[in-house]
């Protein structure tokens, strides 16, 4: 399930980065110039397969990147149509909890003692890419060194409304118990929101997210008015007031998500979300 998440849900864009800048004198003298040697020798590889090499080259040992593309190096084809725009240092030494939470595949395919190699020195840097239609996007890689070299390990996403569910799952399914979850919960909480309350009361109630899966997180809609933040569910609107509606709606989004059961079967919830102090947080689903 987590590597057909990475492939179907998002995964391949993540990969379809891009190409053409040149990087200074080495390959891996800083964590922006590994990130820009990658987007170069992207840029001069007659295809995925042949840069499905560099790839290997450029990954840090504990990096998933190198058995992906083994395993599927067409997963790399857009990003030797694609240009990279700038790459800067935005965070440095990033500590475990923090790697484990850019991605639901990454902190699968790792292990705790890898996690630990990792965080003792690494760099988060921020790609922005421009697609072959002119769109432009930003992800956020996390390097890592390899005897004193700087190495690729994973391409993240800047935070947004999507980190926080993702979050949200990803502490489901490493939580030992419903009562420790709930503990989860209350802190990825909007202040606004009734969630850390519920959680703190009735922790059974989460359960469930823990036999869940998340397959795939995308954002529907953003700052939706006081009107549909009071209708996103009964519960919600009944619990929150005027002001706290106003607050919720000053910067929100729906992300859309979907999930999977022990037996399998997948289905789709909203979850609402909003910033507080700039950080998004959960509000209701």
């Amino acid at each position: 399930m987590e590597r057909r998440s990475f492939l179907s849900a998002g995964g391949a864009a993540v990969l379809a980065l891009a190409a053409g800048r040149s990087s200074t004198a080495g390959d891996a003298g800083s964590p922006a110039t590994a990130v820009e040697a990658y987007y170069r020798r992207a840029s001069a590889s007659e295809d995925a397969e042949a840069f499905a090499a560099d790839v290997t080259a450029l990954a840090h040992p504990f990096s998933p990147l190198s058995r992906i593309a083994e395993d599927v190096p067409m997963a790399f084809d857009a990003v030797i149509r694609q240009e990279l725009s700038d790459a800067a240092v935005v965070g440095e030494d990033i500590s475990a909890d923090e790697i484990r939470s850019i991605s639901g595949f990454l902190a699968a395919s790792l292990t705790d003692e890898e996690i630990e190699s990792i965080a003792a020195e690494n760099a988060v840097v921020s790609a922005t890419v421009i697609g072959g239609e002119g769109e432009e996007a930003e992800f956020r890689w996390l390097v890592a060194t390899d005897d004193g070299e700087w190495r690729l390990v994973w391409p993240g996403e800047p935070e947004g409304p999507v980190t926080v569910v993702r979050e949200y799952y990803r502490r489901a399914g490493a939580a030992e118990s419903a009562a420790a979850f709930a503990a989860d919960v209350e802190a990825l909480a909007h202040p606004a929101s009734p969630l850390g309350e519920v959680a703190a009361d009735v922790p059974g109630l989460f359960d469930g997210a823990r036999e869940q899966e998340l397959v795939a997180a995308e954002v529907v809609a953003r700052d939706v008015d006081a009107e549909r933040v009071r209708a996103v569910s009964d519960f919600f609107g009944g619990a929150a007031d005027g002001e706290t509606v106003e607050a919720v709606a000053a910067e929100n989004a729906i992300v859309s998500v979907t999930v999977a059961a022990d037996d399998g079967d997948e289905f789709e919830l909203e979850w609402l979300v909003a910033t507080d102090d700039g950080e998004w947080r959960l509000v209701w689903l």
